[in-house]
């Protein structure tokens, strides 16, 4: 009777879950997420490693119903590296840039956890009014220089420039020789945005 699993079964297993793995990670650089149950996450790095595979059935079938391996030992090896390994790196990329398809992304649920990273995964500079709890107000211009952090930690805000406001909101000449300012989440109780001018 066979228990232990044979190397062709562990290669199958790893050629399914590598793949999958590496598009969950680089998934996780472009979107907020949860945390990975590791439980949970090998499910889905096979879900994910096997449809990479389906999807690179076209190429697969040929290269390995013909001699191809003993003709082109080189090219085959490139090809078996750039499905298992660039391709699950480009899947996430590809799907980050299907949602900014405003077709599609008014037909599916989007992926974001908050609307605080929905809003700043578009990465538009904008003009910033916080309402702080000390009921004073501060102004500040988001660029591509700011941060912000993600869920499941959103709320705090570092914003490049900061400006005087008056107190009706109104922004004034910026702060001189100020580097920004780090705003935590329990410090505020509204941001509100406004959008640059154009020139």
């Amino acid at each position: 009777m066979k228990i232990a699993p044979d190397l062709e079964s562990w290669t199958l297993y790893l050629v399914l879950l590598v793949p999958g793995l590496i598009s969950m990670h680089i998934y996780r650089l472009l979107f907020a997420a949860k945390e990975i149950e590791w439980k949970n996450g090998l499910l889905q790095g096979l879900f994910y490693g096997s449809l990479n595979l389906v999807i690179c059935l076209p190429v697969l079938i040929p290269i390995h119903r013909d001699n191809f391996l003993n003709d082109h030992p080189y090219w085959y090896t490139a090809i078996l590296m750039i499905i298992l390994l660039v391709l699950p790196v480009i899947w996430p990329f590809l799907y980050r840039r299907l949602l900014r398809w405003q077709w599609l992304a008014s037909k599916i649920q989007l992926p974001y956890p908050t609307a605080w990273d929905y809003f700043f995964d578009r990465r538009t500079p904008v003009f910033v009014l916080v309402q702080l709890k000390n009921g004073n107000k501060l102004g500040g211009y988001y660029g591509f220089k700011s941060y912000t952090t993600s869920f499941p930690t959103e709320g705090d805000i570092y914003l490049e420039t900061v400006y005087h406001v008056d107190k009706d909101g109104k922004f004034k000449e910026a702060i001189h020789r100020s580097d920004g300012a780090i705003i935590r989440k329990d410090q505020y109780d509204l941001i509100e945005f406004f959008k640059l001018q154009e020139e």
